[in-house]
């Protein structure tokens, strides 16, 4: 997922091309949906269905797939099937150490709020 783009910005002289930033928009749009970061979160420890995903999630099976195949096609997730069943997984850890840093981001802005509404 993010080798090709930055692969494209290796040949573009260290600059990403036009295509690369396309790839890059859709893989930043997967998390600006807090329904896609639940699915993700439940994701993380185990591959699963989108049976699965509807009941732990609380989402509509038709969300779940609208959101998993958004995913998909970003190069979030990976699928198989066996049988009847489509599994879904997480293709890239990078996914989880991305939500990290805007978390540690989130929680140093917070801390600072409380600073300043003390000294207030």
């Amino acid at each position: 997922m993010i080798e090709k783009v930055m692969s494209a910005k290796k040949k573009a002289g260290g600059q990403i091309t036009p295509e690369g930033l396309e790839k890059l928009a859709s893989v930043f749009r997967v998390f600006s949906e807090a329904g896609r970061l639940a699915l993700l979160q439940e994701l993380k420890n185990r591959e699963m269905t989108v049976g699965e995903l509807v009941d732990s999630a609380g989402i509509g099976q038709a969300g779940v797939s609208k959101h998993l195949k958004m995913m998909f096609d970003a190069g979030i997730l990976s699928r198989r099937k066996d049988g009847t069943k489509v599994y879904y997984a997480v293709s890239d850890p990078m996914v989880y150490e991305l939500c990290d840093l805007v978390c540690g981001k989130l929680v140093r802005e917070q801390e600072a709020m409380k600073a300043i509404e003390y000294v207030i």
